[in-house]
This record gives C-alpha cells, structure tokens and sequence, in this order.
C-alpha cells in the first residue's frame, strides 16, 4: 500500500462563493442607498448619514477592487477593513440604539415610505450581513490586533470631521442626537465618540480573528483532503 499526494488545486468553490457573495453585497448596498435618496419619509441630505457613506465606501471597494500585491495589500486592506466595519457598525448602532429609542420603538417609523423601508432594511440587515460573508471568504492581510484595528478608525474620524464642520459652521445638522452637544451636552457627546470608537476597534479586532478562523478552517480541510490511499 502506498500513500500518494497530488497538487491541490486552487479553491476554486470559495472564490466563487466570494465573488457571488460580493455581486450580491454591492447590489444590496446599492440599491439600500438609491432607495434612501428617493424617499420622501426624512428631509436629511442622505450622505450626512454615516450609514449611506459606509454603503458607499463599501459599493466602491467591491466594485473598483484593490491591488493585493505584498507592497499594497496593507494600504488597500485597511480601507477595505474599515468599509467593511463601517458597514456593520453602522447595522449594530441602529438595531441597539437608534431604533429601539424612536418613537415607534422599532425598525420603521409609523410614517416611514416603501422606499424608507426598503432602504432600512438593506443597509441595516441584508447588506451588512451579506458584507460580512463576502470578507470572511476574501483574503485580508490585516492582523486580528487592538493596534490594526485602532488604525481602522480612520473612516470615522473622516466622516465625523466633514460633518462635526458642517453642522458646527451651520450648513447642516448632525442626523445622531447623541452626537450633536446642542441636545446631548458637550461632555455626553465625548462620551459616546469614545465609546463608539471603542466598539469600532472592536469589531475591527473581531472580524479580523473571525476571518483568520475561517481562513485556518478551509487550509485544514485542504490539507486533509490532499492524501489518497491506494
């Protein structure tokens, strides 16, 4: 009896999987932001949400794609990481915070349109969700560490600097109540810029470990699979 060993070929299932998963996360996330442009429902300018602008990055990310080369793979990455945690973050504020403490208490207002609906429900269940699956099936050269996800907070920072200017200069008003010093107090606001920054480390260190574990996960099944006996 003899052991032979041939060649693995190139896991070819998951990088279809991956490449369906992120056809179907950038429609998602696509059409979520279309819908929320054409409603009726909320008078706020669509992209002073951190939601939308999330959807956006991540729509871009997918669609234009990154260079993985060893020289670009970090740089392109932590944009990646940081679209794909912007995404989620933004699902996790709105299902633990802002929905339970409107007024309906739930996803949808009691005013809210079809096309209102509709967006919710793609940028904060069926996109992010979707996102998730699509990064868990990519490569990511990022590691699962407190220090690289700290370096994710990037895109926060970004977006809490163009409209934090906007809404202090008066040209617009901050969508999150919890952000705004006017309603909330100045010591309250620093208070939770802390704490969602801390929960956007967080997730940055939590997709990354989840992502290692399934890449771990499909290495060992390769290897198993690579020796036949005769």
């Amino acid at each position: 009896m003899t052991r032979t060993f041939s060649a693995s070929p190139p896991p070819a299932g998951p990088g279809r999987a991956a490449t369906w998963f992120r056809a179907m996360a950038a429609v998602a996330l696509t059409l979520g932001v279309v819908c929320q442009f054409v409603q009726r429902t909320d008078p706020t300018p669509a992209l002073l949400y951190f939601t939308v602008d999330s959807a956006v990055l991540a729509t871009a990310v997918m669609l234009l794609g990154l260079p993985h080369g060893p020289a670009d793979s970090v740089r392109a990455d932590r944009v990646r990481g940081a679209a794909v945690v912007g995404v989620v973050f933004s699902s996790l504020v709105y299902m633990t915070v802002i929905a339970p403490s409107s007024p309906s208490g739930t996803w949808f207002g009691a005013h809210d349109d079809a096309w209102a609906r509709t967006a919710t429900v793609l940028l904060h269940g069926a996109a992010p969700a979707l996102v998730v699956v699509e990064f868990l099936l990519t490569p990511y050269a990022l590691a699962a560490t407190w220090r690289e996800a700290t370096r994710l907070t990037w895109w926060p920072t970004a977006y809490l600097a163009v409209v934090g200017t906007l809404s202090w200069s008066g040209a617009a008003t901050m969508p999150y109540v919890f952000l705004r010093p006017s309603r909330f107090g100045a010591i309250n606001v620093a208070v939770a810029v802390a704490v969602l920054y801390a929960v956007v480390v967080a997730l940055g260190v939590a997709l990354a470990s989840a992502h290692r574990a399934v890449r771990r996960r499909h290495r060992t099944a390769e290897i198993t699979g690579v020796g036949t006996h005769d």
